[in-house]
């Protein structure tokens, strides 16, 4: 009798399990991502784009939320240093992006995706716009230089203001990544502003003994200006940045770098 318990015991938790296993099997009815997006960060007044910097200095992300859930789970987006970006895993639907504590003022605008390639631009603005820079080697005083035209689009909430030269080994340069950070050269700080205006100029020595990583061997090197503005806007202290530039200590000029 006994025997016989186990046999049925046995008979109806296999056939358990074949009914249930058989789910097991079944490809996931989940649909796969169905759109893409594209699109860049420009300045709202001037058109360009504004740079920005690589996630460990958290200016390079963005939020975003999907509507029309019971529970908004905020998704992180990644922009470019040149300030484009794209995402190819993405859902069609209507969605949320907001910033705070980015390198411009907060922003919040919703946007609906299609099946397929989206383009969406974000017109934003900066703490920093620059103007006229450029960069170059000073073969006489064996150092590169970077000058520019800085302008701090509301001086009334960020009128302090400091610009660095950075210089790095590759493209992703900025404050993060920057061999020279210790030139004193390379910065100037309390930069006195002038209708909300300022000309600057810095220079990294290629001789100074705390810029030997950065020189240490013959190579292109990367630099970018950093512009940071700050009073009681800009709580974060978030950077802004010109476009990234390679440049030779063979008297060639500085090239624009764009393979992002």
């Amino acid at each position: 009798m006994i025997m016989k318990n186990i046999k049925y015991i046995l008979m109806t938790v296999l056939a358990a399990f074949f009914v249930t296993s058989c789910d097991w099997f079944v490809l996931d009815n989940q649909e796969q991502h169905n759109a893409k997006i594209s699109g860049k960060f420009v300045d709202a007044e001037t058109g360009k784009l504004v740079p920005s910097e690589v996630y460990s200095s958290q200016t390079g992300v963005f939020k975003v939320f999907e509507l029309g859930w019971d529970s908004e789970a905020a998704q992180t987006w990644y922009i470019k240093n040149n300030g484009t970006y794209c995402n190819n895993l993405v859902w069609a639907g209507k969605y949320r992006m907001q910033t705070n504590d980015s390198n411009y003022y907060p922003f919040t605008k919703e946007f609906e995706l299609k099946k397929g390639d989206n383009v969406v631009n974000f017109e934003v603005t900066p703490f920093v716009r620059f103007e006229d820079q450029k960069f170059y080697y000073d073969e006489a005083n064996k150092q590169i230089v970077g000058e520019c035209t800085v302008q701090v689009t509301d001086p009334t909430q960020t009128p302090n203001l400091e610009v660095r030269l950075c210089c790095y080994t590759d493209c992703h340069v900025g404050t993060s990544f920057n061999n020279c950070k210790n030139d004193a050269g390379a910065y100037v700080q309390n930069v006195q502003l002038t209708d909300g205006k300022a000309t600057v100029k810095v220079a990294i020595s290629t001789e100074a003994p705390e810029n030997a990583t950065e020189f240490k061997y013959e190579r292109v090197h990367y630099v970018r200006l950093a512009a940071l503005a700050t009073g009681s806007a800009n709580s974060a202290s978030r950077y802004n940045f010109t476009q990234t530039y390679s440049i030779a200590l063979d008297g060639s000029e500085a090239v624009l770098y764009d393979r992002w």
